[in-house]
């Protein structure tokens, strides 16, 4: 009498922690969007503005590699951004040829680290945050830098494989 092979997990985590990951990572990707929505932009807009207030300054090549987008679509984007007055172009003083991306001070005030806008989801986690021990909270640090790690470099082999899969052979 033959069994039933049992059904295996494919992965390390119990389906109910794979659950709670799921979850979580669709509210963020949720809240960005009813964000972008509130502030009357688009998510990749949001998302492109969080970079350039976090780098305080970038170029479009480096902006295409960080979001995964074409230089096309950048461009844009950051004509588009340039236009609601959120973002602002200047000339690397090293290199004229060479573009500069910042976050326009109109943007800050909306987008920034301290802007109104973020302000419930800002508030919100620093106080879940706090409330854990320093060494719990160096385990939340560590696997948030670890899983954006992750992220960027599986949006990386994402990237170079969509491209590879458009090139002619």
């Amino acid at each position: 009498m033959s069994r039933e092979p049992e059904p295996q997990n494919r992965w390390a985590l119990t389906e109910e922690e794979s659950r709670h990951l799921r979850e979580f990572i669709t509210a963020m990707v949720l809240n960005g969007q009813i964000t972008a929505d509130v502030a009357g932009l688009r998510p990749v807009d949001l998302y492109v503005l969080n970079l350039l207030d976090i780098d305080g300054e970038t170029t479009p090549g480096d902006l295409a590699k960080r979001t995964a987008l074409t230089t096309g679509a950048v461009t844009k984007l950051i004509d588009r951004l340039a236009r609601l007055g959120l973002v602002q172009r200047s000339h690397d003083m090293s290199d004229r040829r060479r573009v500069r991306l910042t976050i326009a001070e109109k943007a800050t005030e909306n987008v920034g680290e301290g802007a109104s806008l973020f302000t419930p989801i800002a508030k919100r986690m620093d106080d879940l945050i706090s409330s854990y021990s320093a060494e719990h909270r160096a385990v939340v640090f560590d696997f948030l830098v670890r899983a954006t790690e992750e992220l960027h470099e599986i949006t990386n082999e994402m990237q170079n494989r969509r491209v590879r899969d458009r090139t002619p052979h």
